[in-house]
């Protein structure tokens, strides 16, 4: 990723979070710049170019800094490519980016969250050797709980 991917990068974010089903999409190219640049950058991103100036997928990662073993995690919060450049090998090749850069930092795996009824991604991921994770479901606490909770009720 470099400086003048971001108006791109923003553009695949906002297309993930909308697949995503996501909404109230606040980032800005600002943003990306101060947390992808910044003096402590927060998150990484590897980016498949389409060769006309915009980019056709993005992987994007950070780490959790402390774990029980005391290493880092690797995480992908995002990988995604654009929907007309699907099928032509660039989601494999930005696992296989996220892959090298796992080994180059010393980490032995890397993990990321798959929306329940996405079987494609479930799939393609499945074709490349991953596997889901036993032990783990996510968990939230949304905004209603976290206020009873706060509330002491």
């Amino acid at each position: 990723m470099a400086r003048e991917d971001v108006p791109e990068l923003l553009r695949l974010m906002e297309g993930v979070v909308t697949y995503e089903r996501g909404s109230g999409f606040r980032l800005t190219e600002a943003e990306l710049l101060n947390r992808g640049f910044g003096e402590r950058p927060e998150f990484g991103a590897f980016v498949a170019d389409r060769g006309d100036g915009r980019l056709a997928g993005m992987a994007v990662h950070y780490e959790i800094p402390f774990m029980h073993t005391l290493h880092p995690l690797l995480m992908m919060k995002w990988l995604f490519v654009d929907p007309d450049q699907r099928g032509q090998g660039v989601g494999r090749r930005l696992m296989q980016r996220m892959a090298r850069h796992a080994v180059d930092t010393g980490h032995q795996k890397f993990s990321w969250f798959v929306l329940k009824d996405n079987a494609a991604a479930r799939a393609f991921y499945g074709g490349i050797g991953a596997t889901p994770d036993p032990d783990w479901d996510r968990w939230l606490l949304g905004a209603e709980a976290i206020g009873a909770l706060t509330a002491g009720g």
